[in-house]
């Protein structure tokens, strides 16, 4: 234990060490001119290489790193976005699944008095409404391709 502590005593004092010369030496190097000169070309030309990547990468249709994670963050916004729409549409089609059963519980009750043509298509449109609907989205765009 006692080496521990004193191993972690000497690399601190090390690290504070490097600190203060480093520190120096940048103050000594920021009152040279010539060094403050390069530094702001440098800058300069990369910020002029940034910019002509940046319409180089925009000519051949990519996007830069930092326009990639704007767009990484509107996707996870987006995703929980659906998630949310996708959790109230459940909680619907429960509640329409209870409609559905108590419809289901009534349309028997109709059925018996179908005896006659003109009710027996009336209660089959329903039926065949909900069968459109649902090959509206899937089944007429196959048909109609294959048509």
């Amino acid at each position: 234990m006692a080496k521990q502590e004193n191993d972690t005593g000497v690399l601190n004092k090390l690290a504070g060490r490097g600190e203060e010369a480093v520190n120096r030496l940048m103050e000594e190097l920021g009152k040279n001119e010539r060094v403050t000169d390069a530094l702001a070309r440098a800058m300069e030309a990369k910020g002029k290489v940034d910019e002509r990547t940046r319409k180089t990468l925009g000519t051949v249709g990519l996007a830069a790193a930092d326009q990639l994670e704007g767009l990484r963050g509107q996707i996870e916004a987006l995703e929980k976005r659906l998630a949310t729409l996708e959790k109230s549409e459940e909680r619907r089609a429960g509640g329409s699944a209870a409609t559905k059963r108590s419809t289901a519980a009534k349309k028997p009750a109709a059925a018996k008095p179908r005896t006659s043509g003109a009710r027996t298509t009336t209660p089959k449109s329903p039926p065949s409404s909900e069968k459109s609907s649902g090959t509206g989205t899937s089944g007429s765009e196959p048909g109609s391709g294959s048509s």
